[in-house]
């Protein structure tokens, strides 16, 4: 066949694989997916001239008579021979999609799947997972880099059948928190179990809105957040003792770049209330911070510290309106739920920082 010396090889199997999967995971028929990779295949193939016959597979497919020479003959054989190629191709991947989705399949799972949406290039081979059901919030799950900057990236949690699930993870095996595979659906109930949608989601962003939902209103601080607040403000005194007042520069000049961290009272409203009052808080959402959290619910709790910058402050309440790194919307984090605010000392601007990491490190 005629081919520059310089050109790419051309994986006919991986381009009809593509175009097929392209369609039927999208909920296409049959026919539609082989015309899909016939068209796919044609794009490179449909105008290739063969110029060495004995390349040809054998026995031949077309009969000789009728072509007015033996080139046109070839050509007209290469055009049969690949176009059975793709038809076997396809059938051959009906037949694997029959056999993992017939009946007594193996069932439903869940997975947590970030990156999400599922819009860029790289995500052509997991679009199919977007017909599936969503459950539990969309989470932060930090940025994504675009041509003009950063957009926030998501995390979602979808049941999935099983051979699809595992689909997802085999295509994103060398990243491997792309896809997290959860439990298996107990058959015959009507959905997952919350606690394993959380569970999950957990592992993409640690504090979520039903952490404060079970908190009921007036709920003050844990002894765990106490003893956390106990030991931050011991580790500052000296350097609080030397500020001139509450609403100094000096304490937002420190905060911001790490040096100070600002821990609520263990009884709100209190000094440390006045104080990020009179801090120019309109101007914190120009610093990359730390916001150093209680996440969980009931007795499952643990601290974690959150990136990201300080939209907003409700002195009445003490609520802290925080967007996490990425840019994404602002989330309401209570006082009760705060032990400390600071900057990072050696990590200051998005890209430098994850959107998470556990407390202390």
């Amino acid at each position: 066949m005629l081919q520059s010396r310089w050109a790419e090889p051309f994986d006919v199997w991986a381009a009809v694989r593509r175009a097929w999967s392209g369609v039927r995971d999208q909920g296409g028929e049959a026919t539609a997916a082989r015309a899909a990779a016939m068209r796919a295949v044609e794009a490179v193939w449909g105008g290739v001239r063969v110029r060495d016959v004995t390349a040809l597979a054998g026995p031949a497919l077309v009969a000789g008579a009728g072509f007015a020479s033996p080139a046109q003959w070839a050509d007209a054989e290469f055009q049969h021979w690949w176009q059975q190629y793709v038809l076997d191709c396809c059938a051959r991947l009906e037949e694997a999609l029959g056999a993992a989705t017939g009946d007594g399949g193996e069932g439903w799972q869940l997975v947590l799947v970030s990156g999400w949406p599922l819009t860029r290039k790289r995500d052509a081979e997991l679009a199919y997972l977007t017909q599936y059901e969503q459950h539990g919030p969309t989470v932060p799950f930090g940025g994504r880099r675009t041509g003009y900057g950063v957009e926030p990236d998501h995390a979602v949690v979808l049941a999935v059948p099983c051979f699809a699930a595992r689909h997802a993870v085999d295509h994103t095996r060398d990243d491997r928190e792309r896809v997290i595979l959860g439990p298996e659906l107990v058959a015959g109930t009507a959905g997952p179990d919350a606690l394993d949608v959380l569970a999950l989601l957990r592992g993409a962003y640690p504090y979520l809105p039903a952490d404060v939902e079970g908190d009921g209103p007036g709920a003050g601080p844990t002894v765990m957040v106490t003893t956390a607040r106990a030991v931050r403000r011991a580790a500052q005194a000296g350097r609080r003792a030397a500020y001139s007042g509450p609403d100094s520069m000096e304490v937002y000049n420190d905060l911001v770049v790490g040096k100070y961290s600002w821990v609520p009272d263990d009884e709100h409203p209190g000094p440390a209330a006045a104080e990020m009052e009179n801090l120019p808080v309109h101007w914190l959402k120009d610093w990359m911070l730390c916001l150093d959290v209680e996440c969980g619910m009931g007795d499952e709790t643990v601290l974690h510290r959150l990136y990201g910058t300080v939209i907003s402050y409700e002195p009445g309440t003490g609520q802290v309106g925080f967007s996490p790194t990425g840019g994404h919307p602002a989330i309401p984090v209570p006082v009760h739920r705060i032990v400390a605010l600071t900057g990072d000392r050696q990590r200051r601007r998005d890209g430098q920082v994850p959107a998470h990491e556990p407390y202390g490190e």
